[in-house]
């Protein structure tokens, strides 16, 4: 190779170094993070309540979802699912207009959740060391709740995590658990995956071209250090 093709080579390797070398340090620095972070702190799974078997007592007379459907008069019943929740036996039903909560035992409408609720919901899945310090009914999204379906309840905590849960007005369920861990492992993902707005895409344009400007420039450095040793070895060779 000749040396104006290495000098060719050199500063194209120098060029891209310069170019990605921040990002490389981030993807490193990401991934170092991710997997340094235990996943269940991050999910805030450490202070979940351990979820008790869903057992509805035999004596608990209830309403059958068609009987409840007829009087609320709800538009097309799709589906209807049949849970324990706070304590007692509940539909899920599924509508063509949207998703219902309701009593299976009164038949009395549930949803949307009022803060009451709300707060019970919260305080039922939460085993952390906090008391509730806030709560607001959000009906803008949010970064770190994004591709939920809103309004939502935002349950705020006071406790060394800053622990938030997010609660479903109209299904009454957890919808998602955010504190301060999930907060920094969120924003070096966005690093990684150089997705600064939804975080979600891996096949985003700029992704795709720092990945390929990464390539060029270990290809290149591995091109220079196959000239090096062998120049190396035939330096030995005299």
């Amino acid at each position: 190779m000749s040396k104006n093709a290495t000098r060719l080579m050199l500063s194209t390797h120098q060029g891209l170094g310069v170019l990605i070398g921040i990002q490389i340090f981030l993807w490193i620095s990401g991934g170092f993070v991710m997997s340094a972070i235990p996943i269940e702190k991050v999910r805030g799974e450490d202070w979940v309540v351990e979820a008790a078997p869903s057992v509805i007592s035999t004596e608990t007379t209830l309403l059958t979802a068609n009987k409840i459907s007829g009087d609320l008069k709800f538009n097309n019943l799709e589906s209807a699912k049949l849970i324990m929740w706070l304590g007692r036996p509940v539909y899920l039903m599924q509508t063509i207009d949207g998703t219902y909560l309701t009593d299976a035992a009164s038949g009395n409408l549930l949803s949307p959740l009022n803060e009451n609720l709300a707060r019970k919901v919260a305080e039922a899945d939460y085993a952390g060391p906090g008391e509730i310090k806030e709560l607001n009914l959000l009906t803008e999204s949010l970064s770190e709740i994004r591709g939920r379906d809103l309004p939502v309840w935002r349950v705020d905590f006071a406790d060394s995590r800053h622990t938030s849960i997010y609660v479903s007005p109209e299904t009454g369920q957890v919808v998602a658990r955010r504190n301060t861990i999930w907060r920094v492992y969120d924003f070096f993902w966005m690093l990684h995956i150089m997705d600064y707005g939804a975080r979600d895409n891996f096949n985003n344009p700029l992704l795709v071209t720092a990945a390929v400007i990464a390539w060029l420039m270990a290809t290149s450095g591995l091109w220079l250090a196959v000239i090096w040793i062998k120049r190396k070895m035939k330096s030995r060779k005299r």
